[in-house]
């Protein structure tokens, strides 16, 4: 026969992330001006990111090769070709120890 300190030392951590879990849970449902500042941190990350995904990180890829071997050959030959290269050496505008 198990101990009662046995089950619920096996209940404990289960029972602990209910309660932090539930602890969020009410929080956010109790909320009034905070969810609306949630709603505009969301909205605002979302433009963030569109605007960076269109303007800063263009899909070069599909725009230079127009088939995915040819997107593989090129990829596979950058990196084998930067693997190839020995490491730079630091130059006099980078510190460096005497």
């Amino acid at each position: 026969m198990a101990k009662q300190s046995d089950i619920s030392d096996k209940k404990r951590p289960r029972n602990l992330i209910r309660r932090v879990a539930d602890l969020y849970i009410d929080g956010f449902r109790s909320m009034t001006v905070g969810r609306s500042l949630w709603a505009i941190i969301l909205i605002k990350l979302a433009i963030l990111f569109l605007v960076f995904r269109l303007f800063f990180f263009p899909d070069l890829l599909s725009r230079d090769y127009p088939t995915d071997e040819d997107r593989a050959a090129a990829v596979r030959g950058q990196l084998i070709e930067r693997g190839s290269q020995p490491d730079r050496q630091p130059t006099d505008n980078q510190h460096s120890t005497p």
